[in-house]
């Protein structure tokens, strides 16, 4: 009998152990699956808002770090980028942070009274630039032009927002708190202390960076925030068709002062999934956390593995009596570790596939199953078991004919 003939004799001869086995690998191959799925979350996380502007050079101020640290410049920098050759137009782009405090709502569950304060972050561009600064399409902010400009001008009132569509639940029913802001009386929408009308609503999404988005004109955060009009937060640099867009950077490095940096889209998205996957605590834990889960599974397979083999050392030791080599049994024991790696991965994969769309629909995670990610956990789970076999085959090898008389 060839060696993966007797290692699947062995895994079907006790179906109660082999499917125990089975379970405890699938539960690793959850976990790996879970932690590098949130992994690539935190990467997706940290460049989604990049991913919806409309750009080709992005102008920070030259104190930037990450989203949570800005940091402002003067806004005749724009002006200054728009006298280059090449460059078409700068949309300036505000961000901040403000406190959000829902009115009353009502769900399934009953009616949840108003009152609680949470963070949400605040984006403002020129209402007539609305269509220029975001990407438009089935996947885009906004999914028509026509939307576009029909946000541009609910946000050319003041006080006026659109709030993101994918907003965690706490903040609101979009319906409700447009319905809300038409009221004179009542609960009022409240930002920042200040009574705030919701007008309509985009997409962009959720993850680690923030749970809630509005939209509104610059004045309208100006007006909220308490910033000054003559400073701004980014500049998107669009180009005309054709230009370099190295070239245009260069250029613009030699022309704007040391106070403001210019990325392309490839340098800003690398950099900001360098900081989050490598010098925040949530990159680095969940780093870790996809060591510990593989850990745990060569632990938990050489247990079971070892304990298999335990109990048919007179089998093992007869086929040594036989006249097989040792390296027949090992073969044999890899073989039954390459076949547990195979009968835990398709059930882990398939219940990995479920968790994420509950993670991205309900926690507002962006994790997804990607080839890259499927194949490599693939590799993570034949390399866990194989390395449990090989610490379980010293124990076959221990096993002797003469115990047998």
């Amino acid at each position: 009998m060839t060696p993966l003939g007797l290692a699947w004799s062995n895994l079907a001869h006790k179906r109660a152990r082999t499917a125990i086995a089975a379970g405890g690998v699938a539960f690793a191959v959850i976990l790996i699956f879970m932690e590098l799925g949130l992994l690539g979350g935190v990467g997706r996380t940290a460049t989604m808002l990049f991913d919806k502007l409309n750009f080709d050079l992005f102008i920070t101020s030259s104190e930037y770090m990450d989203l949570s640290r800005t940091e402002q410049f003067p806004r005749s920098r724009l002006a200054q980028a728009r006298a280059v050759s090449d460059v078409e137009n700068v949309v300036p782009l505000s961000f901040a942070g403000g406190a959000w405090r829902a009115p009353t709502r009502t769900g399934l569950f009953g009616t949840t009274p108003g009152g609680a304060v949470m963070s949400i972050t605040l984006l403002a561009v020129p209402p007539e630039q609305i269509d220029r600064a975001f990407t438009i399409g089935p996947n885009g902010v906004f999914r028509t032009p026509e939307d576009a400009r029909i946000g541009g001008a609910a946000i050319s009132r003041l006080d006026a927002f659109l709030i993101d569509r994918r907003s965690k639940p706490d903040f609101g029913d979009v319906k409700q708190l447009i319905a809300a802001s038409q009221q004179e009386t009542g609960d009022p929408i409240r930002l920042n202390n200040m009574r705030a009308a919701v007008a309509g609503s985009f997409e962009l999404g959720t993850g680690f960076s923030w749970n809630g988005m509005l939209l509104s004109s610059e004045e309208t955060l100006d007006r909220f925030t308490g910033r000054r009009a003559d400073a701004i937060d980014f500049g998107l640099v669009q180009l005309r068709k054709g230009a370099d867009p190295i070239a245009v950077q260069r250029e613009l490095r030699a022309v704007l002062p040391p106070d403001v940096k210019v990325y392309t889209r490839a340098e800003l998205n690398a950099d900001e999934r360098r900081y989050w996957l490598r010098l925040t605590s949530i990159g680095q834990f969940l780093i870790v956390a996809v060591i510990l889960a593989v850990v745990v599974g060569v632990i938990f397979v050489y247990q079971m593995m070892a304990a298999d083999i335990q109990n048919m050392l007179p089998e093992y030791a007869t086929v040594k009596a036989l006249g097989y080599r040792p390296s027949y049994l090992t073969s044999v024991v890899l073989w039954q570790a390459a076949l547990l790696a195979v009968l835990g991965y398709v059930p882990g994969f398939f219940a990995t596939l479920v968790l994420y769309v509950v993670a991205s629909k309900w926690g507002g995670i962006p994790t997804g199953m990607t080839v890259e990610i499927a194949v490599g956990v693939l590799v993570l789970t034949l390399g866990m078991c194989l390395a449990s076999g090989l610490l379980a085959v010293r124990k076959v090898h221990a096993a002797d004919p003469a115990d047998l008389f």
